[in-house]
């Protein structure tokens, strides 16, 4: 394995791991935000903020997606 295959290597793993934690949170935020939808006391304030952070999550899983599928690209690319 060359150089320049480990680098790819560790890349993908590191953008893999993010993305892991992306989609953990993001579920996790889906969750909660359900929970207190589903909550008498619920404010819309709350849901605010749940939504907006549900809604980060899910851009940060896009983004890191997005570099994971041009790495392979990439790497394809390469031969």
């Amino acid at each position: 394995m060359s150089p320049i295959d480990i680098d790819f290597d560790l890349a993908l793993s590191r953008l893999e791991e993010e993305w892991s934690a992306a989609y953990h949170a993001s579920v996790a935020l889906r969750a909660q935000y359900q929970g207190l939808a589903s909550s008498a006391h619920a404010d819309a304030a709350s849901l605010d903020v749940l939504r907006e952070r549900m809604e980060r999550a899910e851009a940060l899983k896009a983004r890191v997606m997005a570099q994971i599928e041009n790495l392979e690209h990439v790497r394809r690319s390469r031969g």
